[in-house]
């Protein structure tokens, strides 16, 4: 795909997809008409974590190392994520695909720039005015995604999991960036396949999809061939997004890894172009594609 194809136009050139998608559900409610299956209507359901904790992301210091921030959505990056979101907002809107606001993101192998993608899409959709975006940080193995944000280690996903007493707004942390929350992995357990596979992180899922409609969330899972926990989170998701390495990874590998995903969820290709450099400008693009339409 050329670099042309690959983008979705200047920005301010139309009105993003979700005001045109809420435009078009105010025209049915006008004439009377009911929404299409799977949508959901914008609710007054902002996220009540006012005694949540908060943390500060270091914005200057993740733009130096090429992330997007909300100062820098006329970027490149900005326009190959939307290019994602594009997708992914779809989905939830129109599909009906059960937990459509639950969204996995990862790969076959590590290195691969699943977590550069989970969190660049993170704020991509932050930055729209209709929805409130939580980041998990479900990679137990290796999570960077705190680390990337400059932020410290703090009660998470395995802690609640461990803990019925924890209640979710102890570990979901508000941030500096509006309609952005996250969830860190919490403390190591090698239990932690069991874990996920649980009746509580069943119900855990079910009231993070099912408590705030307009809340997307977003779970950075390991490479789908390098662990167990990944397969057992799929079972939980509506959406998918699988990232592949241009040139790298084998085309067996990511048959391998996405057979791992169950039909039950929905799921799309993120192909990673070119590898960024750290601090570098040139952004590498990605194309989205689905792969499994139900």
């Amino acid at each position: 795909m050329h670099d042309d194809e690959a983008r979705l136009g200047k920005e301010g050139d139309s009105p993003s997809l979700i005001e045109r998608a809420a435009a078009r559900l105010r025209q049915k409610e006008v004439k009377g008409k009911h929404a299409p299956s799977g949508v959901m209507p914008i609710q007054d359901s902002s996220p009540a974590l006012e005694n949540s904790p908060s943390v500060h992301i270091a914005l200057d210091m993740l733009q130096e190392h090429g992330y997007l921030t909300p100062d820098s959505m006329r970027s490149r990056l900005a326009e190959e994520m939307r290019m994602i979101k594009r997708t992914v907002v779809q989905t939830f809107w129109f599909q009906d695909v059960e937990r459509a606001n639950l969204i996995m993101v990862t790969s076959a192998y590590p290195g691969e720039g699943k977590s550069f993608v989970a969190l660049n899409l993170a704020i991509s959709l932050a930055c729209e005015v209709d929805f409130h975006v939580l980041l998990v940080d479900a990679d137990f193995e290796r999570p960077v995604i705190f680390d990337r944000l400059g932020i410290g280690s703090h009660p998470g996903l395995m802690d609640i999991l461990k803990d019925p007493s924890i209640d979710m707004s102890d570990i979901i942390l508000r941030t500096n960036i509006e309609r952005l929350s996250l969830i860190g992995p919490g403390s190591h357990d090698d239990m932690s396949t069991e874990l996920l596979a649980s009746k509580r992180m069943q119900q855990l899922a079910q009231e993070m999809a099912d408590r705030y409609p307009d809340r997307l969330i977003i779970f950075d899972t390991p490479p789908l061939l390098a662990c167990s926990e990944p397969a057992v989170l799929a079972e939980l998701m509506g959406q998918g997004i699988f990232v592949v390495e241009a040139d790298s990874t084998q085309k067996e590998a990511v048959e391998r890894a996405i057979e791992l995903v169950p039909e039950t969820c929905r799921l799309g290709l993120v192909l990673n172009k070119n590898a960024p450099a750290l601090g570098s400008s040139d952004y590498s693009y990605y194309t989205y594609k689905g792969y499994r339409n139900q």
